[in-house]
């Protein structure tokens, strides 16, 4: 008994334009996360394009792809990625960091959003489950990027 190949995505196409909002549903297992990592150029696909801007995103240098991912998407995976020795405030100016510029005020905005402007300084052990995934969606929507 070898590994089974299961075909995830099949037959996707889709243009998707400046401002657009788009909504993603389907079963558990369906393939919206292995969709989202594609678009998003985590994980490439075995055939087809991806383009972003009118360039086929795996066409490039790794680098390249990374830089991209960095300066134009946001992204909140299932795990939250929080690092546990910073405060939420400290994990969404993570970003800041690594080249983006995001103030202490934007980040105390978005996370006033996600309704934790008095969890800020809170560690992520000291949040539920919730509170965690709305620190990680204040720290992608922090970053003001395209995607």
């Amino acid at each position: 008994m070898g590994a089974r190949r299961i075909e995830v995505l099949r037959g996707i196409s889709m243009d998707i334009a400046h401002n657009e909002t788009v909504f993603l549903s389907g079963a558990s297992g369906a393939g919206k996360t292995t969709l989202l990592y594609t678009l998003a150029g985590l994980e490439r696909p075995e055939s087809g394009t991806v383009k972003f801007e009118g360039r086929e995103l795996y066409s490039g240098s790794s680098s390249w792809e990374a830089r991209l991912r960095n300066e134009k998407m946001g992204f909140v995976f299932q795990g939250y990625f929080l690092l546990p020795e910073l405060t939420a405030l400290e994990n969404v100016l993570l970003p800041a960091m690594i080249g983006r510029r995001t103030t202490k005020g934007e980040a105390e905005e978005s996370l006033a959003a996600v309704r934790l402007a008095d969890r800020m300084h809170h560690l992520p052990a000291e949040l539920s489950g919730g509170e965690q995934q709305r620190v990680a969606i204040a720290r992608a929507l922090t970053t003001r990027l395209k995607i």
